[in-house]
Parts: C-alpha cells; sequence; structure tokens
C-alpha cells in the first residue's frame, strides 16, 4: 500500500491532470526546481526553458504549489483572464493551500479575496491607498541618505564605500508603509533594534522556504520547524495589529485620521468585517505595501549603477532642482527609467491565484477545466518580443517616449493593452501603484542628490532564484556627489 500511495504521488507530480489542455506545451516538473540546484536565477530559467514555448503558444502547463496550473504570457490572453473576473475568479493561498504557513500569514485579503467579499474590502481600503500623506516618505528617504552617509565618517570625502542595500531599502519600505497605510511607524530606520522588524525578518524565512513553496502540502505534517512556523506567524500578527491598536484605536486617533488602516478599524467597528478580516487585510497592506516598493527600489538602484555613465547622470542633473511630487511626476527622464524598469524586472515573477469557476475558453482553442488554477509570468508578458520587438530585452528607457505626455500615454496604452503587467490588470490592478511610484520618485531623487554610485566589483549580477524578483544581495559602491 505505501508503494501504491508513493506511486500515485510520483504520477500527480510528474504528469499533468489527464484533462488539461492538450494543445499547449507541458513544462516539465524538474525545471522550477533548477535554481536551487544549479546557479542560475529566474530570469536565466525563462530564457532557457520557458520562453520558447510560452511565446509560441501563450500558455503552458507548469507545476508549482504541489499542483499543475495553466501560465500566461500572451497579452490578448492575460486580457481574457484580467476581464472575466467571475470565470477565472481570484482563489489565494487562503482558498488554494488552506493549510500552508504562508496561508495563515497572508489569510483572506483584499488581494486574494472574490466578488463581494472583495468588493467590500476595495471600497473600504481605497481611499487611504490613493489619497496619503507623502511627507514621512521624504522624511524617511532623507534618513535613508543619512544612514549611508555614516558610512563615510572617518573616510576621505573622495572615498567611496560598499553598502550591502537590500536590508536598507526593507528599512526604508518597512517605514513608509507603517506611516503611511497604518498609522504607526515601524522605525527601523531610526532605532538600533526592533522587535518587531526581527520578528518580521524570522517570519519570511519561514514562509518562504523554497520547498515548503513548492510542497506545501508537508505544511500538513507534524514537522516541528513548521509547527514553529505556525506559532511565529500567529504571534506576529498579533503583534502587528496590536501596534496598529495603540496607535490609532486606544487614543480614537482613527476617527480623525484617512489611513487606510483607520477605515479598516471604523468597518470593524461597524461589524462590516470581522476581527480576522480585519487583520488579515493589515497583514497583507504590510505585505504587499513593503515588499513590491522594497523589489523595485532595489532594482531601480541597481540599474542606476548599472548604467552609471548614462542614465544616472542625466536623472540627477533632471531631479537636482525638483523636490515637489507632482513636479517629479512631470520628469521625463525619471518616469521613462522608472516604467522601464517596471517592464524589464517586475517585482513578482510569477503570479498563480486565480481559479476557473467553469470549464472555459482561454484564448482562441485552449479548453481549460474547471477548478483549474491559472497564472501569468510578468517577466514573460514584459518580455515578449511580438509586443516589444528583437530588443525587448534591452533596458531602452527612451522607448517611452521622449516627453512626458507621450511616456505618460505610451505606458497607459501598454497596460490597458497587457503588454506589460506588473500592476497586474482589469478591475484587479494594483491600487497601491500610485503610492509605490511615489515613493520611487521621492527616495530616488534624494540619493541622486546626494550620492552616485556603482556596481561593486565582484558582485554576482544575478536576480533572485525563485518567487520575488530584484537583484540577488545587491552591493554598491558609493561616493558623495560633487555636484
Amino acid at each position: 500500500m505505501p508503494l501504491v500511495l508513493v506511486g500515485y504521488i510520483i504520477y500527480r507530480i510528474v504528469f499533468p491532470p489527464w484533462n488539461f489542455p492538450k494543445n499547449i506545451p507541458t513544462i516539465p516538473f524538474y525545471i522550477i526546481f533548477l535554481p536551487s540546484i544549479l546557479n542560475i536565477d529566474q530570469t536565466e530559467l525563462y530564457h532557457l526553458y520557458l520562453r520558447e514555448p510560452l511565446e509560441k503558444h501563450g500558455a503552458a502547463k507548469i507545476f508549482f504549489g504541489s499542483r499543475w496550473n495553466i501560465i500566461v504570457t500572451k497579452p490578448n490572453i492575460l486580457a481574457q483572464i484580467f476581464k472575466d473576473e467571475d470565470v477565472f475568479a481570484k482563489s489565494g493561498n487562503q482558498k488554494k493551500i488552506p493549510h500552508s504557513v504562508i496561508a495563515a500569514y497572508t489569510g483572506d485579503n483584499i488581494i486574494s479575496a472574490h466578488g463581494q467579499v472583495w468588493k467590500l474590502y476595495r471600497s473600504i481600503v481605497t481611499n487611504g491607498l490613493q489619497h496619503f500623506d507623502e511627507s514621512p516618505i521624504f522624511k524617511n528617504a532623507a534618513l535613508l541618505g543619512n544612514i549611508i552617509n555614516k558610512n563615510f565618517e572617518d573616510k576621505d570625502p573622495k572615498e567611496e564605500v560598499t553598502i550591502s542595500i537590500t536590508g536598507l531599502v526593507q528599512r526604508l519600505c518597512l517605514d513608509n508603509i507603517s506611516q503611511v497605510v497604518l498609522g504607526f511607524n515601524f522605525a527601523t530606520l531610526t532605532s538600533e533594534k526592533c522587535p518587531l522588524h526581527d520578528h518580521l525578518m524570522h517570519i519570511k524565512k519561514q514562509i518562504f522556504h523554497p520547498f515548503f513553496l513548492t510542497f506545501p502540502i508537508f505544511d500538513h505534517l507534524p514537522i516541528p520547524a513548521r509547527k514553529r512556523g505556525f506559532k511565529d506567524v500567529e504571534q506576529f500578527r498579533k503583534q502587528l495589529v496590536q501596534h496598529v491598536d495603540d496607535q490609532l484605536v486606544k487614543n480614537y486617533k482613527f476617527e480623525q485620521t484617512t489611513f487606510a488602516a483607520s477605515d479598516l478599524i471604523r468597518a470593524y467597528n461597524k461589524d462590516e468585517i470581522s476581527r480576522k478580516q480585519l487583520t488579515d487585510n493589515i497583514v497583507i497592506l504590510l505585505v504587499a505595501g513593503h515588499e513590491n516598493p522594497q523589489l523595485l527600489l532595489t532594482t531601480s538602484l541597481y540599474l542606476l549603477a548599472k548604467y552609471f555613465q548614462t542614465w544616472q547622470k542625466i536623472i540627477r542633473e533632471e531631479v537636482m532642482n525638483v523636490s515637489d511630487s507632482k513636479k517629479l511626476s512631470e520628469l521625463p527622464l525619471l518616469n521613462s527609467f522608472l516604467y522601464e524598469t517596471l517592464r524589464l524586472y517586475p517585482p513578482l515573477n510569477t503570479i498563480i491565484n486565480r481559479c476557473t469557476t467553469k470549464t472555459c475558453l482561454l484564448g482562441a482553442d485552449i479548453v481549460i477545466p474547471k477548478g483549474t488554477y491559472v497564472g501569468y509570468n510578468n517577466f514573460g508578458t514584459n518580455h515578449d518580443r511580438s509586443s516589444w520587438g528583437a530588443n525587448a530585452d534591452n533596458f531602452q528607457p527612451k522607448r517611452w517616449g521622449d516627453d512626458i505626455g507621450t511616456i505618460v500615454k505610451n505606458w497607459k496604452h501598454a497596460k490597458n493593452a497587457c503588454k506589460i503587467s506588473s500592476f497586474h490588470g482589469g478591475r484587479r490592478a494594483c491600487l497601491g501603484q500610485k503610492l509605490g511610484l511615489t515613493e520611487m520618485r521621492i527616495t530616488i531623487a534624494e540619493i541622486l542628490r546626494r550620492y552616485e554610485w556603482t556596481l561593486t566589483p565582484g558582485w554576482e549580477e544575478k536576480m533572485t532564484p525563485a518567487g520575488p524578483l530584484a537583484p540577488l544581495d545587491l552591493k554598491l559602491n558609493f561616493r558623495k556627489t560633487s555636484i
């Protein structure tokens, strides 16, 4: 009997279900594990094994998260998924892998919810994510600059210093999201020791363990490390909401403020949402609100270093005397650079969080059975040569245009046509896009005015091996600007 069970499990892993479409290719199940075995990152994985079948067929069968899924890249197919929300219904970790540590972490939230529940969540948090106080972002960008400056103490002013940037950027983005959206300050930029931050770093290692992300079914088993993971996640969720309670509820501050967290508290007090729904959405605002900007800012700093002689220098000249957020959003060089960064390296590479509610036709001839998880490869869509031409893999901000009107028009057209999916699309387009881009403009401008930087010699130019997409353990050499 055990041998039969093992054989069945192996069969389910190696071969896609019999009712999956036969007219699209199957990505061999072992491909997803290669970055853990070989020294390749997820962009190299795409070029080596995914690009040809996905560009030819627009869709493929792929194994991930203990199941076989359909993954797409072609803009016309992606547009169908974004448009037909009722058929390709959002189905996040709380439904897909409800027994997992990551599902316990994020719960049922505005990103993963569907139907009337999602509409309720959106009505509550949209205002706080669209209309926000920018002053903490300016303050935190200056604090980041000051932390970089501490590395120059007792050094020759013309000397350069090497800084591991990933953790520093994460601290910045945590302080931004906590102050702008959640109504309290993580204070990672001003405190040497932050227990909540330390706890977050601890549970992220548990949540995003490559093996358990790929095989979340093992979270069912009484594995001591996973049992600790569940316990640590629950403690963190309670601590996070306690911080919000202390800063917004006990002093009734939520009644006078328009933070997204304040609106969630008001909805909870009116019995529109439960305590768990309040917690789930506060957690996801923190998670998505710091991780995606962290990835994008890290990548932006990387590309500014890589193209030091060209783009870093001309953008520095453009932002040097501009400190107003609205004016920053009107600068052609800065914004074409940001849009091209988002195209070249979308913060989230592969997203599989939709489940078909009935048997349906995807594209012209791909029949998808009911209950199939369908996702999309953002990197593949953003690099599709039928959309972006033979130079799709090249970093060319000028492709967006020369003046801000043309640049913004081309950006909106690319999003609406699903040629770029970094902020998703349709009714479920990212509500945090405005906040994220505002963070990028303010922070990049502040650092450019104070420093110039290059890639550290010896740093291996690699992207992350799986999941979130950004330079891996980025190291930069900073020098004070002479301008």
